[in-house]
């Protein structure tokens, strides 16, 4: 399964001359059109599914959406039976289009962020198969008190349906508490966010985008090479082409930064004052002078949504270096659709 790196590694991994339109570089690096790796069906999700990619930017931003999708999915799916699944590879042994949750050069994914909200001890989803709300345990023993929450949003924010349920959860068990609803008036992407709690305490939480029109599969132009998968008669996913015209947001963001021996820890807090959500929200560290990221750096979260009045907090953030001078938060899709940059000095 490809995992599109990010921008900042594609732009180390190959020329500028070849990394638009994408050519046997981006072959040589794994992303191939035929074979198992499934490059035509990637390129036929964003095509579809979120309007195309103009530039190597707008392609490498939408496939995050895919990355965190696809690399969560695989680890949800597997909460019916919960024998357990492993993933290859985690880490490549050059810059690679394929498989690894965090790249060459140590940056993570959003398929890194998915396959760790996917694997949470104890985790609230949604199944979109059944349409229901699930709770799923996997190792954190038996659990009472829980309380299970969806809202149903629109794309500017606003809640159209909102349920809970109460439960307890045994270790190594699947619950299915909410059975889901779509009252008239959606907008054609909304969101569903998810909850799980106990008490005052946030245990789980999740984010899906979803649209009231899915994209079925195109028919093979020709016959599928050597290790091609086998024709499928699923969807590629649903329409969501409509994010692409969502208005610009503003996100505040204050970092308080502490050392504890010789890591640098980072506890960053973002809060969407604008009136419109913020989808895809990442924070990366770079250094004041050259813009060069801070890698390796361990991030408790990233990739994430805000509702208008949102607030968010990254806590513990890790930094493998001496100093960190400055960090930079964007919208994930910048180049999709212009959302402005932000920066913030380590205080």
């Amino acid at each position: 399964m490809p995992n599109i790196m990010t921008l900042d590694s594609i732009k180390q991994t190959m020329p500028e001359s070849a990394q638009w339109p994408q050519g046997d570089v981006w072959g040589m690096h794994d992303f191939t059109r035929t074979g198992a790796q499934g490059g035509s069906t990637w390129l036929d999700m964003i095509e579809r599914n979120y309007g195309g990619a103009g530039n190597v930017a707008d392609f490498a931003e939408l496939s995050q959406f895919i990355n965190y999708d696809g690399y969560r999915a695989i680890f949800e799916a597997q909460g019916k039976n919960r024998m357990g699944v492993l993933l290859w590879m985690s880490h490549p042994c050059w810059p690679s289009f394929v498989w690894d949750t965090y790249d060459y050069f140590f940056d993570m994914s959003a398929g890194y962020f998915g396959s760790k909200k996917g694997a949470e001890p104890l985790h609230v989803q949604w199944n979109p198969l059944t349409d229901t709300v699930e709770v799923v345990n996997y190792s954190a023993g038996n659990v009472t008190g829980l309380t299970a929450s969806v809202e149903l949003l629109n794309m500017d924010g606003t809640k159209k349906w909102e349920k809970t349920a109460t439960l307890d959860s045994k270790e190594d068990s699947v619950e299915s508490p909410i059975k889901m609803e779509y009252p008239a008036g959606l907008t054609p992407v909304h969101f569903i966010r998810l909850k799980l709690t106990r008490g005052a305490a946030v245990v789980s939480d999740n984010f899906y985008l979803r649209g009231t029109q899915e994209n079925p599969p195109l028919t093979a132009a020709a016959p599928a090479g050597p290790g091609s998968p086998a024709p499928s008669t699923a969807t590629i996913g649903y329409d969501l082409k409509a994010i692409r015209s969502m208005p610009k947001v503003k996100v505040e963001a204050a970092t308080k930064v502490a050392r504890e021996g010789s890591r640098w820890v980072l506890t960053t807090e973002l809060h969407n004052t604008g009136n419109a959500p913020a989808l895809m929200l990442r924070v990366k560290a770079v250094r004041e002078k050259s813009g060069d990221r801070i890698l390796p750096a361990l991030y408790s979260d990233n990739y994430v949504a805000l509702m208008p009045g949102d607030e968010w907090i990254w806590n513990r953030s890790k930094m493998f270096v001496r100093r960190c001078e400055i960090l930079d938060f964007w919208h994930a899709l910048e180049h999709a659709w212009g959302c402005l940059l932000y920066t913030s000095r380590c205080v």
